[in-house]
């Protein structure tokens, strides 16, 4: 087993220094230029890039837009859009959606189950007005708690609505509605849904809703 000794005698001394130290690995019959540093009571190794694979964006991009100054009332909607957004970090909360789809995927087919094909992506609409884009997307970055109670388009409040309506304006159903269909149909399948995989990503949305509703 190697000797810790040096380790606790590099490290302090390490984080005394200015700047980290550069070396050369090899990894996977190549060779990597690499940064050790110090932190937290442990070295740590960041891959580095060569020189000549470092590009000017300048230099290589002929038409790229010039600077252009923004007004205060779409800097004030921006900063708002951020705050809005702005999260405590937390790297639980994300995960690598895409093995998580292919498993989904290998399970479903080991079962026997019908795969439908991935939906479209959406077309691109064209141009966009940016203020609007910016106030849109602070409005649906507001707490449900600011919107509670105000009329809908129809001129209803939202207790009015239909009862398949109440259950996609409660707080689990708008969370399980900005999943994908794959993430929904994973879900079902952990919650034993019946005809799951002939359901569309709303009616997975549903499902899942009404499964929530009676656990509870």
């Amino acid at each position: 087993m190697p000797n810790p000794e040096p380790q606790h005698i590099k490290n302090p001394a390490r984080s005394s220094v200015r700047g980290p130290a550069r070396s050369r690995v090899r990894r996977h019959q190549h060779e990597y230029l690499v940064a050790v540093k110090a932190e937290n009571g442990i070295l740590t190794l960041h891959t580095l890039h060569w020189a000549d694979e470092i590009r000017d964006p300048k230099k290589e991009i002929d038409n790229l837009p010039g600077k252009a100054k923004a007004s205060e009332k779409e800097l004030r909607m921006a900063e708002q859009l951020i705050e809005a957004l702005s999260m405590t970090w937390d790297p639980e909360q994300f995960h690598d959606t895409f093995q998580e789809k292919v498993a989904a995927l290998i399970k479903a087919k080991k079962t026997g189950e019908s795969v439908e094909k991935a939906e479209p992506a959406a077309r691109a609409t064209g141009a966009v007005d940016l203020m609007e884009a910016l106030r849109a997307s602070v409005e649906r970055a507001r707490s449900p708690k600011d919107t509670q109670g105000k009329a809908t388009a129809s001129g209803t409040t939202p207790g009015k609505r239909s009862p398949k309506k109440r259950i996609r304006s409660t707080p689990k159903a708008r969370d399980l509605a900005s999943l994908t269909k794959a993430d929904l149909y994973q879900r079902a399948a952990a919650a034993g849904i019946p005809g799951r995989s002939a359901m569309t990503h709303d009616q997975l949305v549903d499902a899942l809703a009404g499964s929530a509703r009676r656990r509870s």
